[in-house]
């Protein structure tokens, strides 16, 4: 059975030296369809990563609110004050009053994180690990699975 794997080409470092990384996520595709499908969620992903990195984006909040009905966001809702602009518990509705709380992404999965497709249609939460301080994604691309096919010794 032919399967197919996505290949991520991206940069990787700390404050001094940097170095260009290739590695495979973990799941594969037998539907070609999918893989296609998943490789444009990563690109959704990154373009908005892309966007709340740049100096001149949007709100935080606005960008999250642009994404979170696609079907690559991870929307883990977050209780907060509206008007402190702070993560509050459930209990805390009452205390800070009605109109004064909503839901929102949490920040760190709408912003590293991204659901791909399998086979069978359910989705899958993955981290993307080509996000980050001194990560940069370069390129990704699906790839034959041929693991199969050569053999190495040391």
């Amino acid at each position: 059975m032919v399967e197919y794997k996505i290949k991520i080409y991206y940069s990787t470092g700390d404050s001094n030296s940097s170095n260009d990384e290739t590695s495979y996520l973990d799941l594969t595709w037998v539907n070609l369809d999918i893989a296609k499908e998943n490789l444009r969620r990563i690109k959704e992903h990154y373009l908005q990563y892309q966007e709340l990195r740049s100096w001149n984006h949007k709100d935080r909040l606005q960008i999250f609110n642009e994404n979170k009905h696609k079907n690559w966001f991870v929307n883990i809702p977050k209780l907060f004050c509206i008007s402190s602009n702070c993560a509050i518990d459930e209990k805390d509705k009452k205390k800070v009053g009605d109109g004064n709380w909503e839901y929102r992404p949490d920040q760190h999965f709408a912003e590293y994180c991204l659901k791909l497709k399998t086979d069978k249609g359910s989705t899958m939460q993955i981290s993307a690990f080509w996000c980050g301080h001194f990560e940069s994604l370069h390129s990704a691309e699906i790839e034959l699975n041929n693991d199969d096919m050569k053999i190495e010794f040391d």
